[in-house]
C-alpha cells in the first residue's frame, strides 16, 4: 500500500508540474507577437516553414529601390501636418511586415504620419535603409551627403542610428553644441568603420560644415558641394542641405532677404541635379529670441511656393509641421533642437523621399 501511495503522489506531482509548464508556455507565447534575435532581426514566435503565427507571417526578401533625382515628393505645408502617437508593437505588425529594432523603436518612441501619407509611408528597418542606399545593391554610385546647420547634424545622427541599427552613445540627448559635436563625431566614426568592414554599407557622410552652415554666403556652400562632387550632373550624389536659421541671422534677421538668398541657392543648384533642401524646424517662443518664432515661420511659408511639390525643380523635405506638432515635454530642450527620436523620424521621412518599397 505504501508503494501505491508513493506512486500516486509522484504521478500527481508530475502532472501538476507538466500543467505548470504548459501554462507558462501559453503565457509566454501570448505575451508577445515577435521575438528579437541576437543580430537585431525579429522573427515570428514559433514560426516553422512559413506558417502563420499570431497573424504574423514569415516574410520573404523585400526589394527596396533607390529613387534618383528629383526623388519623391512627400508634400509640404498643410499636407504634412500630423499628430504624434505611439503604437503597441502587437498592433503595429501587419500581414506584410515583421519589425526590427529600428521599427520597434519608432512605434514605441513616437511616429507622426500625415493623413495624406497614411497608406504610403514606409517605416524603414535598418536592412531596408541599407538596401536602398547601397551602391552595390542598387548597382548605382550612390552617395548621400548631409550638410548645413546643427539641425542637419542631428538629421545625420538620426539616419546613422537607423543604418547602424543602434542608438549611438546610448541615445544620449544633445543639450548643447559640445554634446552635439561629440555625438556627431561618434556617429561618423562608426559609419566609417562599418563601411570599411562591409563594402555594401552605404556611403553617407556629413560634409562642408563650415561652408554650408549658413554663416557664409550660399555661393560658398555651392562651391564646396562642387569641389566634393565635381561639376558633372551626378544623378546619384544626393546633397541634403538645411541652412535656414543662420542665413536669417547672417542677413540681420531680414526675412525677405533671407528668402532671396535661399532662392538664389536653389536656382544655382537646380542645374546640378543633386540637392534636397530641408526646412528649418518650428521654433517655439523664447523670451531671449522674441521675434525668432514668427520670423522663421514667415520665412518657411515664403519659401513653400519655390519648393516641391509646388516647384518640382527644387526637391524638398518638409520637417516643419512634424516639429510644430511635437509639444510633449521630451520633444525639445531649447525650443528648436529636437530629441533623438524626433531626428530619427526626420530620417525616416528622408528615406521615404529617396526610396520606394517594391
Amino acid at each position: 500500500k505504501r508503494c501505491v501511495k508513493m506512486c500516486i503522489a509522484v504521478a500527481t506531482l508530475c502532472a501538476l508540474w507538466l500543467r505548470g509548464v504548459q501554462t507558462l508556455q501559453l503565457q509566454e507565447t501570448s505575451a508577445q507577437d515577435v521575438q528579437i534575435v541576437s543580430n537585431g532581426t525579429e522573427i515570428p514566435e514559433n514560426n516553422h516553414n512559413g506558417e502563420m503565427v499570431d497573424d504574423i507571417p514569415f516574410i520573404p526578401y523585400r526589394r527596396i529601390k533607390f529613387i534618383p533625382y528629383p526623388h519623391k515628393t512627400l508634400g509640404s505645408g498643410a499636407s504634412m501636418q500630423c499628430q504624434w502617437e505611439t503604437r503597441p508593437i502587437t498592433n503595429a505588425s501587419t500581414a506584410s511586415q515583421v519589425l526590427d529594432i529600428t521599427q520597434q523603436s519608432a512605434y514605441t518612441e513616437g511616429i507622426c504620419i500625415p493623413p495624406t501619407l497614411n497608406n504610403t509611408l514606409h517605416i524603414f528597418s535598418s536592412e531596408d535603409a541599407i538596401q536602398c542606399l547601397s551602391s552595390d545593391v542598387q548597382n548605382r554610385d550612390i552617395r548621400v551627403i548631409i550638410s548645413g546647420d546643427s539641425y542637419m547634424k542631428q538629421l545625420y545622427i538620426g539616419l546613422a542610428d537607423i543604418l547602424l541599427s543602434k542608438h549611438i552613445t546610448d541615445d544620449k540627448q544633445m543639450r548643447d553644441s559640445a554634446q552635439r559635436a561629440k555625438v556627431l563625431s561618434t556617429a561618423q566614426y562608426w559609419m566609417k568603420k562599418r563601411r570599411e568592414k562591409n563594402a555594401t554599407f552605404p556611403f553617407v557622410q556629413y560634409q562642408c560644415e563650415e561652408e554650408c552652415y549658413g554663416k557664409k554666403t550660399m555661393d560658398v556652400c555651392s562651391q564646396c558641394i562642387t569641389n566634393f562632387s565635381g561639376n558633372s550632373t551626378r544623378g546619384d550624389d544626393v546633397w541634403v542641405i538645411g541652412v535656414g536659421i543662420h542665413t536669417y541671422n547672417r542677413v540681420k534677421r531680414q526675412v525677405d532677404e533671407a528668402v532671396q538668398h535661399v532662392q538664389h541657392f536653389l536656382h544655382a543648384e537646380a542645374q546640378h541635379n543633386r540637392t534636397i533642401y530641408v526646412s528649418p524646424p518650428h521654433y517655439f517662443h523664447r523670451e531671449d529670441y522674441p521675434g525668432q518664432s514668427l520670423n522663421m515661420e514667415s520665412m518657411y511659408r515664403s519659401l513653400l511656393p519655390h519648393l516641391a511639390p509646388q516647384n518640382p525643380a527644387h526637391p524638398f523635405l518638409d520637417v516643419h509641421e512634424l516639429t510644430k506638432s511635437c509639444t510633449m515635454d521630451n520633444c525639445t530642450f531649447d525650443g528648436g533642437h529636437r530629441s533623438r527620436y524626433v531626428n530619427r523620424w526626420k530620417a525616416q521621412l528622408l528615406l521615404n523621399t529617396l526610396c520606394e518599397v517594391q
